[in-house]
């Protein structure tokens, strides 16, 4: 048992490691930006936004343009705008930042990836007598790509995840108002998974012998979790239309029965490619109850089946996306299904045991097929440069510092990916050229300059064809002139009053951060630009 929980400890340490030394700690793109600065909005005591520009502004939908990436123009207060995202991790991020300053915000993530860990080997612990079920499902949730990913972003999957585990944890350990507060977190961070809390409540109905010490259990469970679900629908009535709206819309806008065939193809697909089919043995373990290891709970299978089921309605309606990551949405049904594809793995293990009359075959046999499957996954992640992630988002810092020293206080930068970072970073306001009307480009920047804010124009990638598609009827869309700025050919900044050749772009340098764990910078400017 000590050898179990020690390996346990180390692979969640390992875990916590990975994400602070070679994460993304940079507020850069929608999500990162939209927590961290939201935290910031915590901390100041108002979630919404002023931003007077947006009055004297001319141009249609002047209120979207102004709003950054991972926010939306309030519905109830005129030039200002408000969160899109939950208030869960950016309120945990905050609480953070109250304790350490700016950069322990970017510690939660990791910190949650190691508790997920942790608390997946505790799980398996309670639900399977076999020390190595426990072991193995650590180890296959930590060596996930999708959870890797997702360790190394500011993003709120890793979280929910791990607060969710939590609730299942106290739950199966009798602690019914524990659970119903760590539901609630879970709430909190992600609220369109309310419904999982049928599943723990479920549970206890069916578990609990006793009918009187059910029905306490639940009501215990259920005063645990109100006050989020409260909470949220107070805070979406303060900040968007009405109660049942959240910062993405409607849900009618988000959910559709036309998305079903897409997304079961992309699913199976993508579990099958990055998980490898061997996460299928969860499935036939849960349906099957005549397999072997026998749970050591009632309803183990209740509990495990009912979290996957509902995570997959949850998301089998949700609009589609295109790439393998979105398997981060699935990421709470993690540590159950590699906990029951452990006990699949076992079950075959015992049976190459008995067949050959040796019982060290068995453990022998799990921990080679563990082995190869997160040797598998470590391979997956390296070919697609998970570890690098943190490097490559320095972008967003390194554009900034560049915006910050060579452009006025009172720019405006026209940009998209980049129009939460160089408010954050670089203290400069921006306006989104993917929300401008087409033929409304040159007329802004005349506008621009008439208010005394000299306009400029920073574009990360693919978004420099875009720019000329949208305003190809604009002389100033075409970019002919070259950018005064240029990071590593990837993104650049342009001069947008600029009308005669000048020199060659200036290379903006590209830093690799600190040599050390949680390498963050903060931002070092006052940040009047609203955000």
């Amino acid at each position: 048992m000590f050898g179990a929980t020690a390996c346990a400890v180390a692979v969640a340490l390992a875990v916590a490691y990975a994400g602070l030394r070679w994460g993304v700690l940079v507020a850069g793109g929608s999500d990162s930006y939209g927590y961290v600065s939201q935290a910031e909005l915590w901390r100041r005591g108002t979630l919404i936004v002023r931003q007077e520009i947006v009055r004297q502004t001319p141009w249609p939908n002047a209120a979207e343009t102004w709003t950054p990436l991972g926010y939306r123009p309030s519905p109830h207060v005129r030039a200002a705008y408000v969160p899109m995202y939950a208030p869960g991790l950016a309120l945990l991020m905050a609480a953070a930042q109250a304790i350490a300053g700016f950069c322990a915000a970017f510690a939660i993530v990791p910190l949650c990836g190691a508790l997920t860990v942790w608390l997946t080997f505790v799980l398996g612990r309670r639900l399977f007598a076999p020390p190595r079920i426990a072991v193995s499902g650590a180890v296959l949730v930590a060596a996930s790509p999708v959870f890797l990913y997702q360790v190394m972003n500011a993003m709120s999957d890793v979280p929910t995840t791990a607060f969710w585990t939590l609730a299942l944890v106290l739950a199966t350990a009798r602690r019914p108002f524990a659970s119903g507060m760590a539901m609630a977190v879970a709430i909190a961070i992600r609220p369109n998974l309310a419904p999982l809390a049928a599943v723990i409540a479920a549970w206890i109905a069916i578990s609990d012998p006793v009918r009187a010490q059910r029905w306490r259990s639940m009501m215990r469970f259920a005063a645990g979790t109100m006050p989020a679900v409260i909470g949220i629908a107070w805070l979406n009535a303060r900040l968007y239309e009405s109660p049942f709206t959240s910062g993405y819309g409607a849900t009618a806008d988000l959910y559709s029965l036309h998305y079903f065939a897409a997304n079961v193809t992309n699913y199976a697909s993508w579990l099958a490619e990055v998980e490898t089919p061997i996460v299928a043995l969860a499935a036939v373990y849960l349906a099957l109850p005549t397999l072997d290891p026998p749970p050591q709970l009632r309803a183990t299978r209740l509990l495990a089946g009912g979290t996957i089921a509902v995570m997959l309605l949850s998301y089998l309606f949700y609009r589609p996306f295109d790439v393998w990551w979105y398997l981060r949405f699935l990421l709470p049904m993690w540590p159950v299904m590699m906990l029951a594809t452990a006990a699949g793995i076992e079950e075959i293990a015992s049976r190459l045991g008995r067949a050959a009359d040796e019982p060290r075959i068995a453990a022998l046999a799990m921990t080679a097929i563990v082995a190869l499957v997160a040797a598998h996954h470590l391979r997956f992640v390296s070919a697609r440069n998970v570890f690098d992630l943190g490097r490559t988002e320095r972008k967003y810092i390194d554009v900034s510092r560049f915006v910050a020293a060579h452009t006025e206080p009172d720019a405006v930068i026209l940009s998209h990916q980049h129009s939460g970072s160089l408010r954050l970073y670089a203290d400069r306001l921006t306006l989104r050229f993917d929300i401008l009307e087409p033929d409304w480009l040159d007329r802004t920047l005349t506008w621009l300059q008439s208010v005394g804010r000299h306009p400029y124009i920073v574009l990360d990638g693919q978004e420099v064809e875009r720019f000329r598609m949208r305003f190809a009827s604009s002389p100033a869309g075409a970019l002919a002139l070259p950018p005064m700025g240029e990071l590593n050919g990837v993104v650049f900044v342009y001069d947008a009053l600029r009308r005669e050749p000048g020199s060659s772009p200036l290379a903006i340098s590209a830093t690799r951060g600190a040599r050390t764990v949680l390498p963050c910078d903060s931002p070092t400017v006052s940040r009047r630009s609203g955000g």
